[in-house]
């Protein structure tokens, strides 16, 4: 848990800088040459190779070495590593999650995807009905993000009230807190252990 929290320290660090943010940025439309990020960024060549330095350790980008038939080889760099950073404050904590995409199960939306990009209708037609599917698709996450949102919220009340409850018994008679920590402890959620921990 504790690597975990650093880890994600260490990314929000490294996201907290606008030039990276822009390289990244950059980096989603297309592979990009050292000195070409340099032009777009109006930043030294030299202080955009420590950005991608320390992108590149952070595993967030990888750079391949391109051949060119006159001149030496040339380095671009790419995206390496997809993930969704979430970072949840409130009044009682503050945390962060993050999602690391993988390959998509085959699923009745994801055969359905597959089928209309390898459709053989007539452009207009394909574009058409790619932009309904993708405009269903959003329709759909907006859905699932809101409801997740709500539980989490619902989820936040009740781990407070049950990490306020625990506190209020621990101040008022320590062995009936021992006695229930016993029974409960190892249904309680991690983030409530730790913060009961020592008191």
């Amino acid at each position: 848990m504790e690597d975990n929290n650093k880890e994600m320290g260490k990314l929000l660090d490294i996201l907290g800088n606008e030039t990276r943010r822009r390289i990244l940025i950059l980096l989603t439309k297309r592979p990009y040459f050292v000195s070409e990020l340099s032009q777009e960024l109006g930043v030294g060549q030299k202080a955009v190779l420590e950005h991608l330095r320390i992108l590149e350790r952070a595993g967030l980008i990888e750079g391949r070495t391109e051949k060119i038939p006159r001149g030496r080889p040339r380095k671009y760099y790419t995206i390496k590593r997809g993930f969704r950073l979430e970072v949840l404050l409130t009044p009682y904590t503050f945390g962060t999650e993050m999602y690391e995409p993988k390959k998509p199960r085959e699923t009745e939306e994801y055969l359905q995807a597959r089928q209309l990009i390898k459709s053989t209708e007539p452009i207009e037609t394909k574009i058409g009905e790619l932009l309904q599917f993708l405009s269903e698709i959003e329709r759909r996450v907006d859905e699932v993000m809101r409801t997740k949102q709500e539980l989490e919220e619902v989820r936040l009340l009740v781990e407070t009230y049950i990490e306020n409850l625990f506190r209020r018994i621990a101040q008022e008679n320590e062995r009936e807190f021992e006695r229930l920590m016993r029974e409960f402890g190892p249904r309680l959620p991690k983030k409530i252990l730790e913060d009961l921990e020592g008191f």
